[in-house]
């Protein structure tokens, strides 16, 4: 039986992660900071509840895994979000979002390494951002610790599939129908134009040895445009992005997946 970790599977993207693992029969570990939600899942889902900014709870997250049998996929999905204007976000804010998005992962990976926790064989999936092609106005902590992981994956790709036969990939959505993704975008921004979690989690299941898998057709497009013509879609992302959220004048804002 395949054996799946998630990190922040509570919620969104990651919640899509396990519904697609739970259909293909896989044994799942989650791994939130969200304790009722975790409480909500199904028996046969193993939990570990653990704040990742956190050095206590990171440190006992890690000694669970290490404890646990080696994984077939592991799926680096926890994240977190603070939008504005630079200026008005505090270094409180953006350690966080840094101790969340990169250090977390980063320790993980090492531990699971280390331990020999992940299967020969096995997938680590990363998730990034669509914004490694097109930054993110408005969100430029966010940006950096997403672009970061994908190159921290990309530095890791080869190293781990001579050594030990691990497959790391990268997978780079656009806006998603979640609800973390509506508390950080501008007004009247149309939900309905975003791609849904379930094909995300669709794409990371079926895209089983691409490095970086860019999901849906918009996404793709908008990843070209930023390789071929980066000054332009920088501007369309601060006209789309970052001018629309400072007509909203969004507090500062720090909430988990």
């Amino acid at each position: 039986m395949m054996h799946v970790l998630i990190t922040g599977g509570v919620k969104g993207l990651g919640h899509a992660c396990l519904r697609a693992a739970l259909n293909d029969g896989a044994r799942i570990t989650v791994l939130d900071v969200d304790a009722d939600g975790l409480a909500q899942l199904p028996e046969s889902v193993a939990v570990i509840r653990a704040d990742l900014a956190e050095a206590a709870d990171l440190k006992a997250a890690v000694d669970r895994l290490e404890a646990s049998d080696p994984f077939d996929v592991v799926i680096i999905n926890a994240g977190i979000n603070a939008t504005g204007a630079f200026e008005t976000l505090s270094v409180a804010q953006q350690a966080r979002v840094v101790a969340v998005n990169l250090t977390a992962p980063m320790l993980l990976t090492t531990a699971l390494i280390k331990a020999d926790r992940i299967a020969r064989g096995g997938r680590l999936v990363f998730v990034g951002s669509l914004c490694h092609f097109v930054s993110y106005p408005g969100a430029s902590t966010y940006a950096g610790t997403k672009d970061g992981l994908t190159v921290f994956a990309r530095s890791l790709r080869r190293p781990l599939r001579r050594s030990l036969g691990i497959r790391v990939q990268v997978i780079a959505p656009g806006p998603m129908d979640t609800d973390h993704a509506t508390e950080h975008s501008p007004a009247l921004d149309n939900r309905g134009s975003r791609v849904s979690p379930a094909l995300v989690a669709d794409a990371i299941w079926r895209s089983r040895s691409r490095f970086m898998i860019v999901p849906g057709m918009a996404a793709g497009s908008a990843s070209l445009l930023g390789r071929l013509l980066p000054g332009l879609a920088g501007n369309i992302m601060r006209r789309v992005i970052f001018e629309k959220l400072q007509a909203r004048a969004l507090a500062p804002s720090d909430p988990s997946l």
